[in-house]
């Protein structure tokens, strides 16, 4: 009886093994389980979840300028030399003798003090050619909403200074400049030959019609036309460039004119910001008279080529329209951007972002300008969407409206938004 029991117990214990190995057996032909995602890579990321102390700032920024190949074109310092040129393109520029300093992307590090906050995320969404006779120029690198946000932060961190405080400082745009500072800053300019090298709206760089002066001066092919400077750089920032750019920005090669005393770089820089006129309305035909465009013209454009999505909700919706809101507004094809051109105060209201933020659509006198950059397809998608681009003639006239300020009617709803709504003013 002992030993029946026994053989039971055998048999059960040899069943049990055979049964285990087969299960391994079975199982190693499944594809490995992935881990159970967490709650926040299973939703859409918001706001609060952008890095918000210094050391997430920086960790993050790094592992994007990483993931990016920044490093590829920018140094993260000024002074720094990658050891080898597979890390950084600009190695080589500088091993040269001599150095070649034109041409260089700028150092992460002193971005941040120079570029305006909104400015910056701007242009790391709808890069442009800044330096337009540049043969090279920063390449839009597809960020989302969240990385722009990241770099942004990270780049102003990178500038260790009180960014606020160049904001305040510095010369401003007036709406009304002095005529005769104009003329003494315009002297200035020409005496110490800034017009060599720059253009300034009217007054055309040197180097476009005497070709010796960019044979002797090769780096004269790549600074910028002055004429946006006003709004592209931090006011008080842009004084020291001029007195001092062998310490403020070395990469640029930009010379220093040891005659040039503080009153002077105080005046050019104040020169800078307001020598160009804004852009003048265009004048076009319409029924044979000759009409200044403006909002009117603009408004007549978005009803006939974009309400058909970018309308808000309706309570009383016409048969072709939802109460909900056109598919602009709700997300149809991507993220609700809440986006309606049904008047000048939505149109000035802007869109969400991916993170759930509402920012400009049209910034007055940018030419990075989102709806710009959207209906020349300069950035995907190509808008109308899914419909043939607008005729040129009408690009013309928003792209005039947009440059010229963006300027509303004079009365509709008794709103008035200026600035333009970007949240990012930092």
């Amino acid at each position: 009886m002992h030993r029946i029991s026994h053989y039971g117990v055998l048999i059960c214990g040899l069943a049990l093994c055979v049964t285990g190995v087969l299960a391994i057996m079975l199982r190693s032909g499944e594809a490995p389980r992935s881990p159970r995602p967490s709650e926040s890579a299973l939703r859409s990321p918001t706001a609060a979840d952008l890095p918000a102390r210094p050391d997430e700032i920086r960790a993050a920024g790094a592992r994007l300028v990483s993931e990016k190949k920044c490093n590829y074109c920018h140094r993260l310092d000024p002074a720094e030399i990658p050891d080898h040129p597979q890390e950084n393109c600009q190695s080589c520029h500088l091993r040269s003798n001599p150095p070649i300093h034109y041409h260089l992307a700028p150092p992460l590090s002193s971005i941040g003090a120079r570029r305006p906050g909104a400015w910056l995320r701007r242009y790391l969404r709808y890069p442009y050619a800044v330096r337009e006779h540049s043969p090279s120029r920063m390449p839009d690198m597809g960020l989302t909403d969240s990385e722009v946000e990241v770099s942004a932060r990270y780049l102003e961190l990178l500038a260790n200074t009180d960014l606020a405080a160049l904001n305040q400082s510095g010369p401003k745009r007036e709406p009304q400049p002095d005529p005769a500072r104009i003329e003494q800053g315009k002297a200035l300019a020409a005496r110490f030959t800034c017009t060599m090298c720059h253009s300034f709206d009217a007054i055309e760089a040197g180097w476009l019609s005497d070709p010796a002066i960019l044979a002797s001066n090769p780096g004269a092919l790549f600074a910028p036309d002055l004429s946006q400077t006003w709004h592209r750089v931090r006011p008080g920032w842009l004084k020291g460039a001029i007195l001092k750019p062998h310490q403020v920005m070395p990469w640029a090669g930009m010379p220093t004119n040891s005659s040039m005393s503080e009153a002077d770089a105080e005046l050019l820089a104040w020169y800078v910001m307001n020598c160009v006129p804004d852009v003048a309305p265009l004048k076009i035909k319409d029924a044979g008279a000759e009409v200044t465009v403006g909002y009117a013209q603009v408004q007549e454009i978005f009803t006939l080529r974009c309400l058909s999505c970018h309308y808000g909700p309706r309570p009383d919706p016409p048969m072709t329209a939802s109460p909900q809101g056109g598919a602009g507004w709700q997300g149809t094809w991507g993220k609700p951007r809440q986006l309606s051109l049904e008047s000048y105060e939505h149109v000035m209201a802007g869109a969400l972002d991916d993170l759930g933020r509402r920012r400009a659509v049209v910034v007055p006198f940018a030419p990075n300008s989102p709806i710009l950059m959207h209906l020349r397809g300069f950035k995907p998608p190509l808008m109308p969407y899914g419909r043939d681009p607008l005729p040129e003639n009408e690009l013309r006239i928003i792209e005039n409206w947009v440059l010229s300020g963006a300027r509303g009617p004079h009365r509709q709803g008794g709103i008035t938004i200026h600035p333009p709504l970007e949240f990012e003013d930092k």
